[in-house]
């Protein structure tokens, strides 16, 4: 699995004022954290609030696995949030399908946390302290990518990759965790198809479900979904926790009751859970960080 790597290179770019007002917008739009197959990967920097050294947060966008990118409102929302409570928060683009079908996406994702890791200093950020935070097909690849928790190589030219690709948190949003539980769609046909070609259903699914590489080092993992998602069944969570925790890995799940596939109206639901509070919460206890809550949060509808 993953055995091979693309061949990447990378480089900075200047960073330009952050806006305060509306959305959040980013403090560098474009940067480039490496190249595979003669195209340019890239992500936005959201700069936080305060003092550092910053933990990292690396959204990862969702769109099906071949739609989407580092601005999708369901993702990139989270930075409105995490950066005002001290998080350097980057948010990635990756190779999507199915021109490039899995695990193109994986490596491109662990080349982002290897970049970061490389470079923190350059935000004032500390390289032990990353979390991943992905939605949909972005919280299958933080999934995958916090679970697969790859070293880097010690004989690559590039420094990057010599780097280790672990994170110490993962936040997942509405995710895949098994690719065998859930019938396939025309999106997952878009990701899979290559490799059940190659190696057979059963097997290619194993292969690329994230559950299949629980382990006991695996990061802590916070799972958020809505228990009427029309996408991805609320077990795909409930699964995931109760693999984690049967090997003494923290799992945490926040259930959004009558919540859909995406955060986009969450906060319209009666009675909905904080879950912008509670995640960053739970990033700060997990990662040792005493950034302040609340700001940038959306308003709620009122409780009944």
């Amino acid at each position: 699995m993953l055995k091979l790597r693309a061949r990447y290179v990378f480089a900075l770019v200047l960073l330009a004022p952050l806006h305060a007002q509306g959305p959040r917008k980013p403090a560098a739009d474009g940067l480039v954290f490496g190249e595979a197959d003669g195209q340019k990967l890239t992500m936005d920097y959201y700069a936080p609030k305060g003092p550092g050294v910053h933990p990292i947060a690396i959204i990862i966008h969702g769109g099906g696995y071949q739609r989407g990118d580092s601005k999708s409102g369901s993702e990139a929302y989270c930075a409105d949030f995490l950066a005002p409570a001290g998080y350097a928060v980057f948010s990635v683009n990756y190779r999507l399908a199915p021109k490039y079908p899995y695990p193109y996406m994986v490596y491109d994702v662990q080349r982002a946390v290897r970049y970061l890791r490389h470079n923190a200093r350059n935000w004032s950020a500390d390289p032990e302290k990353i979390a991943l935070l992905g939605g949909s097909a972005g919280g299958f690849l933080s999934n995958m990518v916090g679970l697969l928790a790859a070293g880097g190589d010690p004989k690559a030219q590039d420094p990057v990759e010599r780097e280790s690709a672990r994170a110490q948190a993962v936040v997942t949003l509405f995710a895949q965790s098994s690719f065998a539980t859930v019938p396939l769609n025309a999106d997952v046909h878009a990701l899979l198809d290559p490799l059940i070609r190659q190696k057979g259903e059963a097997a290619a699914l194993k292969e690329a479900s994230p559950i299949t590489y629980v382990s006991k080092n695996a990061p802590p993992f916070l799972l958020i979904q809505g228990d009427k998602d029309e996408y991805i069944p609320f077990s795909e969570s409930t699964n995931l926790q109760t693999a984690l925790r049967n090997v003494g890995v923290k799992c945490d799940i926040i259930r959004i009751p009558n919540g859909a596939h995406g955060t986009g109206a969450w906060h319209t639901i009666p009675g909905a859970p904080d879950w912008e509070r509670q995640m960053t919460e739970w990033l700060n206890a997990t990662l040792g960080h005493k950034g302040a809550v609340g700001e940038g949060i959306r308003e709620r509808q009122p409780r009944r």
